[in-house]
């Protein structure tokens, strides 16, 4: 007897700050680019003894994931083994910790035959995690608070098709995120935060790729402030000096996402052009279609 479960990856963001919410308090908010090409597999079984154990040994935050709902449904029987596997590299912004918490949360609830609402697997995941991403939500993109646990908006409309071009700017350095404590954004930030969140609200409800583009872009370079990726200017002329619709940056990672035509294959020679340009900086990347990267 065993239960699986999955759970996709993201990109990095589209919008990181801090937002007013209907409390009129300040919340530490982003909204996650979803990235289904990356990915994590969770198979969970009971075995001999009480237990909760875990394989690969490291992923800690998939045990104790495992734990706390095992723990509120109040299970005491056998012990219970997770196996996660994932094709998602850690630290560098794709949400690896996440995805297999989500996977992991998953594949428990399936063993013992329970239907967790993504609310619900989202506040289990902030437990484990103490910060959690959003790609438990399926559909709209919705504006989250990765260490409350809350949703401070579900958007009317979905992320409009595009293709990206996917750069690891420091493959040799991942980012612990835990490690840096939240930024403290001054007060200007915050204001332009705000416009930032009504600018995606119009992109979403337009359709409009280079609303979307404008506004990550301008959230990518608030954040650089605070964790400076390599390379950024360099990447921010080039998207800028080409047919592109505008950056994305995984605020507590290592990655940066160009915007490009839905339209374009990885043949064209303007996505040729591009990469090319990012090798002559050491860079490589790839590049996925919106198919790719929707859900």
């Amino acid at each position: 007897m065993y239960a699986s479960g999955f759970a996709i990856g993201h990109h990095g963001e589209i919008l990181q700050g801090v937002f007013r919410g209907e409390d009129s308090r300040l919340h530490r908010g982003l909204v996650t680019l979803p990235f289904p090409p990356r990915y994590s597999i969770a198979v969970a079984e009971p075995i001999d003894g009480i237990e909760v154990l875990v394989r690969p040994k490291h992923k800690t935050k998939s045990g104790a994931a495992a734990r706390l709902l095992l723990g509120g449904i109040g299970y005491t029987g056998r012990g219970i083994k997770v196996t996660v596997n994932s094709n998602i590299p850690e630290g560098f912004g794709l949400g690896s910790s996440t995805t297999d918490v989500v996977a992991t949360i998953r594949a428990t609830a399936r063993l013992f035959g329970l239907q967790l609402e993504a609310s619900t697997i989202f506040r289990l995941a902030v437990r484990a995690e103490v910060a959690s991403d959003g790609t438990m939500f399926t559909g709209n993109p919705r504006l989250i608070c990765p260490r409350e646990g809350t949703v401070l908006e579900r958007f009317e409309s979905r992320i409009p098709e595009f293709s990206l071009i996917s750069v690891n700017v420091a493959p040799n350095h991942p980012v612990d995120t835990l490690a840096h404590p939240p930024t403290r954004y001054t007060g200007d930030e915050i204001r332009e935060f705000g416009d930032l969140r009504k600018l995606l609200r119009r992109a979403l409800e337009n359709g409009s790729l280079g609303e979307l583009g404008e506004m990550a872009t301008r959230s990518a370079v608030i954040n650089q402030r605070y964790l400076p990726q390599p390379h950024f200017d360099s990447l921010l002329e080039l998207s800028q000096s080409t047919n592109a619709f505008g950056l994305q940056v995984a605020h507590s990672g290592r990655m940066v996402g160009m915007f490009l035509d839905p339209r374009l294959e990885k043949e064209d020679k303007s996505v040729e052009h591009i990469q090319r340009e990012l090798l002559r900086l050491n860079l490589s990347s790839e590049f996925f279609r919106s198919g790719q990267t929707s859900v």
